[in-house]
């Protein structure tokens, strides 16, 4: 009889497993928010007012939260697992120290920041949750730029950036000037590449395409292909790709 009831309770313990490892995967595979407008404001506002109220610099956006129409998403090699961003993006500037913070909300758990002063980039970072596991990267940058602002066509400039165990050399190419449709109307944008090959803890290249105004440097278009293994406490290294693109729906931003 003892050996019986042992058995049984053995068979639920692994009914119970089996059950949890089902509602894991799924949960996981569908874990995903979308950060709204409403939500989004709020984000900025909390900023305070020195950050949100102040005019906005020379060639750096104007503080406000700015909506972009986004296609693709990415993917992770942990049971194949896709997550698509959401169809409309935000990305909240706010004054930060001498020049502007820019934070890129994927889906909730996808956000992307970068720290611009003047035509420098002085940091960038993400946080990406996936499996209910934060994985962040926080890059220090030696003085480069991204929008190469000042600089004529096909200039080429190469910087690098590093976190605690991460190191990023950068190179940015001044592509030309194209013009970029938003509210209809064609809008001139200086597009540049910025091409990135990781070493580290984090291995792979991301190359992404951006077009800016020149004026203003706010972002109008954004194309991404990143192709990175990333080293996870948990599974060991985890294979990453990003195939994405926005397009700043209007150059007017909600406060």
């Amino acid at each position: 009889m003892t050996r019986r009831r042992r058995l049984l309770v053995a068979l639920f313990l692994v009914d119970l497993l089996v059950l949890a490892g089902g509602l894991f995967l799924v949960g996981g595979r569908y874990w995903r928010g979308d950060v709204d407008l409403d939500e989004a404001l709020a984000r900025f506002r909390s900023a305070g007012a020195a950050a949100t109220t102040a005019p906005a610099l020379p060639g750096l956006p104007a503080p406000g939260v700015y909506r972009y129409r986004t296609t693709g998403g990415e993917l992770v090699s942990l049971f194949d697992t896709r997550r698509d961003y959401s169809d409309i993006t935000m990305r909240i500037v706010t004054r930060r120290g001498c020049g502007v913070r820019e934070e890129q909300f994927f889906v909730t758990q996808h956000v992307e920041y970068y720290d611009r002063c003047g035509d420098k980039l002085v940091a960038y970072g993400t946080d990406i949750a996936y499996w209910w596991t934060h994985g962040t990267q926080d890059f220090k940058c030696q003085g480069g730029s991204f929008d190469l602002r000042g600089a004529p066509p096909r200039t080429t400039v190469e910087w690098d950036c590093a976190d605690q165990d991460t190191h990023a050399h950068q190179i940015t190419t001044y592509v030309g000037d194209e013009p970029v449709p938003v509210e209809g109307t064609d809008l001139p944008a200086r597009h540049t590449r910025w091409t990135t090959y990781f070493s580290g803890a984090t291995v792979g290249a991301a190359v992404v395409d951006d077009w800016f105004d020149p004026g203003t440097g706010l972002l109008l278009r954004e194309k991404r292909a990143i192709a990175l293994k990333v080293g996870s406490q948990f599974v060991g290294k985890l294979t990453y790709t990003d195939n994405s693109e926005y397009v700043l729906l209007s150059v007017t931003p909600d406060r």
